[in-house]
């Protein structure tokens, strides 16, 4: 940890009354398999488990201290109200003691990208990021725990399923750099329309340190709102346009990177980006001004956009077996999301291209308008096949079918897989869905 903790630091930090003995403390643990021996041990609940359930046995292990929402017998115990607010109380009591930058990063789309990629590019700093999809009120904190002397930087995660978590995830990470990269139509089940979400998203700005630098989208219709969040701190775009503070130009886009010339200050600097659709030189350009931000030359900065980031499900190039592109962009889905990979799927260089399509989820009453209005973009940008899983995707697939095109629909992965499973090199086929229809299992098909 990064600072030595005892129970009653705990309880300051979450408005929580200490009942027993006062302990130093080796680590803060929410999972009884990872308990160690003078660890407090914070039991967390969810829809499916209840961490209280689990306190005698973490005590066995040698904790030292739980924090619970009731009296505990046998141990120092912290009564809070909530578990996991006070989880996150905790992260932020770390996480003011950290002396180096915090970068907090939003949006609808292109979080994970920028994550990784922002991380990789300051290769030469020490950098906590956030693993995998810890990106909600227990992953965050979680990540912030992990802070220790060594780190230079903070990049943090911040996703939204719901109205009100983006406020709370703000208040533990109290950034000092936002980079809010767009607000499109995701979540719409738990967070309403659109302007609700960019509501949700532009929560982080209020939420930072008054004098954080904020990135922002100048191209996304929400950009104006979100400047009025800005107060007294520093504002700084990125966009297609000249009225960004960095902006591109000769765009030249290819299968697999593409090309452009930045601008910054007066200053331009010649560009390639790895990987391939526009939508990847925008979150290049989020990127590179965050370094910039953080000091970093302009040319030194605009270099690292070239060495790609690969990130597992996310336009993910693989062959399939018979020497077919797959492109695997099963890590999750949007309809931006979609509309994205679809414009990657038919810049490749083959005879035919193909979309295995399952179902998007937490669409709440757009479901229906979305994924026919997807089916007709598919066919207006020259897609040659959709293949539908399942009923929901199979309303893209009628749409798709309407305007002229060829859809095939199918019940389970396997039919999907084996549709395409015998296409070669002259083919590129995207298989695209959210996280729950499980589009992952097609392309272990087609590989394995």
């Amino acid at each position: 940890m990064l600072i030595d903790l005892t129970l009653s630091d705990i309880a300051q930090a979450c408005d929580g009354e200490l009942v027993g003995e006062d302990y130093r403390l080796s680590a803060v643990v929410t999972d009884t398999r990872n308990i160690i021996s003078g660890c407090v041990f914070v039991a967390l609940k969810g829809e499916r488990f209840d961490g209280h359930d689990y306190i005698n046995h973490a005590i066995q292990d040698g904790a030292v201290g739980v924090v619970s929402d009731r009296a505990v017998e046998g141990v120092s115990y912290i009564k809070v109200v909530n578990t996991t607010l006070a989880y996150g109380a905790i992260a932020r009591f770390i996480r003011d003691a950290f002396k180096g930058t915090v970068v907090c990063i939003t949006g609808s789309n292109g979080k994970t990208t920028v994550k990784d990629w922002l991380t990789q590019s300051l290769a030469e700093k020490n950098v906590l990021k956030t693993r995998a999809n810890l990106n909600n009120q227990i992953g965050v904190p979680q990540t912030l725990l992990e802070l220790d002397s060594g780190h230079d930087v903070a990049v943090i995660e911040a996703g939204t399923s719901f109205t009100g978590e983006i406020p709370l995830l703000a208040n533990i990470v109290f950034p000092d750099m936002v980079i809010l990269t767009n607000a499109s139509g995701s979540h719409f089940e738990g967070l309403g329309g659109l302007e609700d979400i960019a509501k949700e998203k532009g929560a982080l700005i209020s939420g930072a340190s008054p004098g954080a630098s904020v990135i922002l989208n100048a191209d996304d219709m929400y950009f104006d709102y979100w400047c009025s969040l800005i107060g007294e701190r520093k504002v700084y775009s990125f966009g297609f346009t000249a009225s960004a503070s960095l902006y591109a130009s000769d765009i030249k886009l290819e299968a697999e990177s593409s090309s452009a010339v930045f601008h910054y200050e007066g200053a331009a600097q010649s560009v390639t980006v790895a990987g391939a659709g526009q939508h990847q030189i925008a979150n290049g350009m989020a990127i590179v001004l965050a370094m910039l931000v953080m000091g970093i030359d302009f040319k030194e900065a605009v270099s690292k956009l070239a060495v790609p980031v690969n990130v597992s499900g996310r336009l993910e190039r693989l062959s399939a077996k018979n020497g077919a592109l797959l492109i695997n962009d099963c890590y999750n889905a949007s309809p931006k999301s979609v509309e994205v990979a679809i414009d990657v799927l038919v810049m490749q260089s083959v005879e035919k291209t193909w979309l295995i399509l399952g179902a998007l989820g937490e669409l709440g009453n757009q479901r229906d308008e979305i994924h026919h209005d997807l089916g007709i973009y598919a066919k207006n940008k020259g897609v040659s096949c959709l293949i539908c899983v399942g009923p929901v995707a199979g309303i893209a697939g009628a749409a798709f079918k309407d305007k002229g095109g060829s859809a095939i629909f199918c019940n389970t992965h396997e039919e999907a897989a084996t549709i395409v499973r015998s296409l070669d090199k002259k083919h590129a086929i995207l298989v695209k869905g959210s996280r729950s229809a499980k589009m992952e299992n097609v392309i272990e098909a087609l590989i394995n």
